[in-house]
């Protein structure tokens, strides 16, 4: 049996899709707080159950007769590692083997962000439990870029922020595929690895190929993070949202390092979606 957390979120319910074209419905637990979410699922066949990471007392009952986990982790910054140690501690109790975990690049106690040393935090305790375990470090999504760049464009503009870190955008879909061939046992990596795009692309890069792909001359301006602001509150954008944007921005591009790995085709035998799927979706 294949259990899944989290399933009837946007992650979760892709792993779901590509887990059942590995293995049969019959076989797959989807967990999530709110069940009626996953009707359809239960429909073709798959054991959907209630569990709630902020109810611990939820998760033995909801892994019951699982032997492979994906722990997709929660988004409760300053809960998560109690949650996710709740949730591991359950997954050994129900006797799950094997977990595959949802992390982030560049985990790490030391790391500048609470996001990093959470994840990094449960992969210690992954490693502790005794369970053979994965970790996927998910590089950032490139979907986010359908709704970063047209705000960060202005006319013919792109607004750049400082930073050297290129970030190696990936589909979410492979992110969800290489969940579950891990899961579904099609693969025997074992402890972290960086999950990315086909390539590394910051943000005067995108500015680029998205000229190439739209036909029409997109410059990349690069500006300090109180121009990037200005200019953004100018737009039209509420200053709080500007703000949060330049953030996002300087987390993308001053976090970590640039890289890139074949580990999605390692996984699944398919290569990464390259970040131009996305771009041409733009207007």
């Amino acid at each position: 049996m294949y259990a899944i957390t989290g399933a009837s979120g946007k992650l979760g319910r892709l792993a779901l899709q590509h887990l059942l074209t590995l293995v049969p419905a019959e076989q797959i637990i989807a967990t999530t707080r709110n069940s009626q979410a996953l009707e359809d699922l239960a429909a073709k066949g798959v054991v959907v159950r209630r569990a709630d990471f902020s109810e611990p007392a939820t998760l033995s009952d909801a892994f019951a007769g699982a032997t492979r986990l994906l722990i997709i982790s929660t988004d409760t910054i300053g809960q998560r590692v109690e949650q996710h140690k709740a949730a591991i501690e359950a997954a050994k109790h129900a006797g799950v083997q094997h977990i595959t975990y949802t992390s982030a690049p560049d985990a790490a106690t030391d790391a500048p962000h609470p996001v990093q040393q959470e994840h990094a935090y449960t992969e210690i305790a992954l490693a502790e439990s005794g369970l053979a375990w994965t970790a996927l470090r998910n590089s950032y999504y490139a979907e986010l870029l359908t709704d970063i760049l047209p705000t960060l464009r202005v006319g013919n503009e792109l607004l750049v922020p400082e930073g050297h870190v290129k970030p190696a955008w990936i589909a979410r879909d492979d992110c969800a595929r290489s969940a579950a061939f891990v899961l579904a046992g099609k693969s025997d990596l074992s402890g972290p690895h960086d999950l990315t795009g086909p390539e590394a692309l910051g943000f005067a890069d995108l500015a680029q190929r998205w000229s190439q792909l739209s036909g029409h001359t997109i410059t990349p301006i690069i500006e300090s993070d109180q121009e990037l602001t200005a200019r953004l509150v100018a737009k039209g954008l509420p200053e709080q949202a500007a703000t949060g944007t330049i953030g996002l921005l300087a987390w993308f591009t001053r976090n970590g390092e640039t890289r890139v790995t074949n580990v999605v085709e390692q996984i699944t035998g398919s290569k990464a979606v390259p970040v131009d799927v996305q771009l041409r979706s733009l207007d």
